[in-house]
């Protein structure tokens, strides 16, 4: 059977457009497909560039902390036969102002945009001394804490040295006071402390009148 000329034709021109056709939606699809992935890098790009500052802020922001510790902590102490409490802490308002700073070259300490490196000339160190048993303490003779003697040492690693001086200008008794207070005895130590890095620990030792050791205060800022 012959196929009419016209009907031939339609098919050949009909196949020829179903080719076409199918070419030109893979081209569109790729196309389609092309700037989806531009886009996505795009925008994962952004994300990069938006959470990198982020990043560094937060681990910049880790690297500082709050003021130096000025504590040099409590002891529980027996003297005399009678349980004592005692507190030590620097007093100082140039160093309670300063901020600490750590990076891979070792520890800064900063005031405003300044560096300090050295303690001040002085150094202002408060004991006091409070009964364990306060307020229910059964009075005892106070007399023993007069007796007290104090030696100081700048400690670096595993080494000590001697501070080059050490005085006690003003020891107040609590007694008598019209304000009531747990706190007995207060002691006001002045230490020389000039050139001395703030990085150095300072080591406080606390020994009875017949010299044994009874107490030791370490503050490392």
């Amino acid at each position: 059977m012959k196929i009419p000329r016209e009907a031939s034709g339609t098919v050949l021109v009909s196949a020829h457009l179903g080719r076409k056709w199918s070419s030109g939606g893979q081209n569109v699809v790729s196309g389609l497909s092309a700037r989806l992935a531009t886009r996505s890098f795009l925008l994962c790009f952004l994300l990069v560039l938006l959470v990198l500052p982020l990043r560094a802020a937060d681990e910049g922001a880790k690297l500082w902390h709050a003021t130096p510790n000025l504590s040099m902590g409590t002891h529980d102490i027996d003297l005399g036969g009678h349980c004592w409490r005692m507190t030590a802490a620097i007093v100082d308002s140039s160093l309670a102002k300063l901020r600490k700073k750590r990076s891979a070259a070792g520890t800064e300490f900063h005031r405003g945009k300044n560096v300090v490196d050295r303690f001040p000339d002085e150094l202002m160190v408060e004991l006091s001394v409070t009964d364990c048993a306060s307020p229910y303490a059964v009075p005892v003779s106070r007399n023993i804490l007069a007796s007290m003697q104090f030696e100081a040492q700048w400690r670096r690693g595993s080494e000590e040295r001697p501070v080059s001086g050490l005085y006690v200008p003003r020891m107040r008794s609590t007694e008598g006071s019209p304000e009531p207070s747990d706190t007995i005895q207060i002691y006001e130590l002045s230490i020389q402390s000039a050139d001395v890095p703030l990085t150095d620990q300072l080591v406080l030792r606390v020994s009875s009148a017949d010299g044994k050791k009874i107490a030791e205060f370490v503050a490392g800022l």
